[in-house]
């Protein structure tokens, strides 16, 4: 099963020699990151490497990544115990706010939000380091000049009290922009755009995950044609998430095969049908036109349909994202937004600037890696989390 697992560097490409004596010596000193960090790009060179950074990793509760190891190698591989103990461990189940700390982190921690407000003088620096932070943040630079404004007006006597007063206005802002998401017909057709690699595949293999687990039935169908691997893609996600997939090959009418999953999903009772299109801006006119081209397809089937439209958005770009959704609100209904990879950026408050310009409902965000990294957008959360 291992056959060709291991590799050997070359000599001079090894950044230091480990000792195995010295990785065990962390492990009993539960310094278990810092054994991760060590090995995460060697544990393949001999098979102590292997059994130690496995055992770091049961260890440090990286439970997703060990099980993908154990899958990968096999248990007669790894330590018995480490197995064991994998196999008894269970994610700890984090709450909505945790998951919003936990994904606004690099947010709080490249702006330094979390030091920020707990200075204890007013003046006229920190009303500039206040203006520039807000800017970075990337609410927008008339927003964030703004809101400075109205903080020097309200003569604070303290930060504590100017983080209390923006997180009560960023909720005002943003309370304007919440939706719930909408399933209310069998099945329920919903659409998702979005240009390529803003996420699109992970959001619907995750919200297939979510309706899977609450016992829908839930079928896929893979309308992006044109890029290479995306149907591949999107048929590993819907494995992991326990639904049914409806593609073709590379170069099929994307029309064609959304006629044939939509068929299947109305005569097979299926509760909610999940569709990717494809996302090549470079093409825009073409691209807007094949859209629309698959919600007339859709209200042959359903002449209400699609019960929503989701234009997945890339949380990294920041303001960006808005030329973006005005393109695809141009061609077609955009029902909700969903903000993607939010864990992997500072300008958390793009959302606020989304809200604000495009008036569109924020129905999920995307706060991480995992499966189950996909929530409802729940506005008092999120706030706090990126100020806590």
């Amino acid at each position: 099963m291992v056959f060709g697992f291991f590799w050997k560097r070359k000599k001079e490409e090894k950044p230091r020699d480990l000792s195995v004596k010295e990785l065990n010596r962390l492990l009993k000193e539960g310094k278990y990151k810092k054994v991760t960090e060590l090995l995460k790009d060697r544990y393949r060179e001999n098979k102590q490497f292997l059994e130690i950074y496995f055992t770091a990793l049961v260890e440090s509760g990286k439970i997703e990544t060990a099980k993908k190891l154990l899958e990968e190698v096999g248990k007669e591989n790894l330590p018995p115990l480490a197995v064991a103990q994998l196999l008894e461990k269970k994610p700890k189940k984090e709450s909505l706010f945790e998951k919003f700390k936990r994904g606004l982190k690099k947010t709080r921690k490249v702006l330094g939000l979390e030091y920020f407000f707990k200075r204890s003088k007013l003046g006229e620096e920190f009303y500039e380091e206040l203006e520039e932070i807000l800017i970075k943040l990337d609410i927008g630079v008339d927003t964030a000049i703004s809101l400075t404004e109205e903080v020097r007006e309200k003569n604070f006597k303290s930060a504590e009290e100017v983080k209390e007063y923006l997180k009560g206005r960023f909720k005002e802002i943003l309370s304007s922009c919440k939706g719930k998401f909408r399933l209310t017909r069998k099945p329920s057709v919903v659409l998702f755009v979005g240009i390529n690699g803003s996420g699109k595949t992970t959001t619907i293999g995750k919200l297939a995950y979510k309706l899977t687990k609450e016992g829908k039935k839930v079928l896929i169908v893979a309308c992006d044609t044109f890029r290479a691997a995306a149907t591949e893609q999107l048929n590993e996600w819907a494995n992991r998430a326990n639904a049914d997939f409806v593609g073709d090959k590379e170069g099929t009418d994307p029309g064609a095969v959304l006629y044939k999953g939509l068929k299947k999903a109305f005569e097979e009772n299926y509760d909610t049908v999940l569709v990717d299109t494809a996302g090549r801006l470079h093409t825009k006119e073409h691209l807007l036109r094949e859209m629309q081209k698959l919600v007339k397809i859709v209200k042959k089937f359903d002449e209400k349909g699609p019960e929503e439209i989701l234009l997945v958005l890339d949380a990294t770009i920041g303001q960006n994202s808005i030329k973006q959704a005005k393109l695809f609100s141009s061609a077609v209904d955009v029902s909700g937004i969903v903000l993607t990879k939010l864990d992997g950026t500072a300008k958390g408050g793009a959302i606020v600037a989304i809200c604000k310009t495009l008036k569109i409902p924020v129905k999920f965000i995307g706060i991480g890696e995992s499966i189950e990294d996909l929530e409802p957008f729940d506005v008092e959360k999120f706030v706090n989390a990126m100020f806590e």
